[in-house]
């Protein structure tokens, strides 16, 4: 008996783990905490200061860069960005919440049972934060995670590239056909290496040529692959009796591909109502109904970044230069990454420094 069990056990599930450490809460994947990454492992430096993270940080970086087949565009912004260690960042987030740990595979639950591969589970409150095809809420609901289109991306660990136009000090982003037809490539410094990817904007599709065409350009070679879905639009954050958070909730935003941010920032809310209907100060319905209001009053920020991946990818490659010089105006670039720290901006400011 648990009062609570998380299913997944990447930034949202710890993250909401994180605020129950007065209870006994089980952790389980399928995997040991800080294998399987999917992410690129790229954030705002203000969230690891906040978790108190900053030790697993590879680089800071002051800007975010975008490459098109014809012009490079810098976005300067008022945060600076870091990569971190993602094992590292996982173990101490785990050893922190004091939760129990098991390996195993998930494969249902019902209003307080939770089935896995090594047994049954009994529980007070379920969080599903196991990533795009969202176990436990597809238990409820089979169609669940196929009911929203999604992104694919993949990615593998080089040695930084020596181009002179990939800055040490920059996340890198490419809108270029000649890599890839309607997505994005990326590069991410991280000291002596960089995380390097290439992202589809429509679902799943072969990506491993454009990957190796991205390599061949920054000439360096793939250290192995790694991928995942990551959603783009944003689902049902409560479903049953289950609590939805992260990639299960598609807590993703659309065009940027950015989860890490949200996926702490309502797993941090999640788990701290979870907290309090274990101290009876709120009855599951209504720590339920709470959490689901919090997350839809939010839903607006996903739906424009939605749109805006939806517009944007079926513009021809020109006119994104045209876009990319009008976002890069000293009097418009404030206006639009207010409006993209809008679904985190006060979070953002209490933690930041």
């Amino acid at each position: 008996m648990y009062d609570v069990i998380i299913a997944g056990a990447s930034f949202a599930g710890l993250a909401a783990a994180n605020q129950i450490r007065d209870h006994r809460v089980l952790l389980i994947d399928r995997k040991p905490v800080g294998a399987g990454q999917t992410s690129a492992c790229g954030t705002i430096l203000p969230v690891l200061g906040y978790w108190d993270l900053t030790e697993t940080i590879y680089q800071i970086h002051s800007s975010i860069i975008l490459h098109t087949a014809r012009h490079m565009y810098e976005f300067p912004t008022p945060y600076r960005w870091c990569t971190f260690d993602y094992l590292q960042l996982c173990k101490t987030l785990f050893k922190r919440s004091g939760a129990d740990f098991l390996q195993a595979a998930v494969l249902g639950a019902d209003a307080d049972m939770i089935y896995t591969n090594h047994g049954a589970f009994k529980t007070h409150c379920i969080i599903d934060a196991s990533g795009w095809k969202a176990t436990l809420a597809s238990s409820h609901h089979p169609d669940f995670s196929q009911s929203t289109p999604m992104n694919f991306g993949i990615e593998t660990v080089a040695s930084m590239p020596s181009d002179d136009l990939v800055s040490p000090h920059s996340l890198h982003f490419l809108y270029d056909p000649a890599i890839l037809s309607g997505g994005v490539g990326w590069v991410f410094p991280r000291g002596e290496t960089a995380s390097i990817g290439v992202g589809s904007y429509r679902g799943a599709v072969h990506l491993q040529n454009p990957l190796s065409r991205l390599m061949e350009k920054f000439d360096v070679k793939s250290e192995g692959v790694h991928g995942t879905y990551f959603p783009q639009i944003l689902r049902k954050p409560v479903v049953g009796s289950v609590f939805v958070v992260g990639d299960a909730a598609g807590m993703c935003i659309g065009l940027t591909g950015e989860g890490i941010r949200p996926a702490m920032y309502f797993g941090e809310r999640c788990g701290q109502i979870v907290n309090k209907v274990l101290a009876h100060n709120l009855t599951l319905a209504e720590g339920l109904f709470e959490y689901n209001a919090f997350v839809d009053a939010r839903r607006k920020f996903f739906r424009v970044f939605s749109l805006a991946q939806r517009i944007l990818t079926q513009l021809p490659p020109p006119w994104i230069d045209t876009v990319a010089r009008i976002v890069s105006h000293e009097r418009v670039l404030p206006w639009v990454l207010d409006q993209y720290w809008g679904l985190t901006r006060e979070w953002i400011q209490s933690r930041d420094g």
